[in-house]
């Protein structure tokens, strides 16, 4: 692995607060809380946290605002903050453009994302593309 340093898809971030298991949140709890992962963000990927994390749908999972509200603190205080300085228009849904373009600026290890949908392929610029289940396992298979 060349660093540390990851991008995390909001659906990951989403499905971390929605339960309290599973590989998301793992990945959170156990590998970017203990310090072994650091989280690159920009201020536009932050900002779609926000946004996402607040639509109405989410209200139906009980406590999903204050935990919502707890990773995003969290977040802010601990993520490096990335500024891009290329562009990318490679994928059909242009948002996960801007992971891409954090990833890359930032040298990260890699993206873990649940959408392969758009995601459909293994790397891009030395970058990882991972699902959590399979980063997760990766991590675990590297510290054995």
């Amino acid at each position: 692995m060349k660093n540390n340093r990851i991008v995390i898809d909001t659906n990951v971030f989403i499905s971390a607060i929605i339960r309290n298991s599973g590989y998301p949140y793992q990945i959170f709890k156990e590998l970017i809380a203990s310090g072994s992962f650091q989280v690159c963000l920009s201020e536009q990927l932050l900002d779609e946290y926000r946004g996402v994390a607040r639509r109405e749908k989410f209200n139906r999972y009980a406590g999903f605002q204050k935990r919502a509200e707890e990773l995003l603190h969290f977040l802010e205080n601990m993520a490096l903050m990335v500024y891009p300085t290329r562009t990318f228009s490679i994928l059909d849904d242009d948002p996960d453009n801007r992971l891409l373009e954090i990833a890359v600026e930032a040298d990260a290890y890699a993206i873990v994302t649940g959408n392969f949908r758009d995601f459909d392929f293994l790397s891009f610029e030395n970058v990882r593309i991972f699902s959590p289940a399979a980063f997760y396992e990766a991590v675990a298979s590297e510290k054995a």
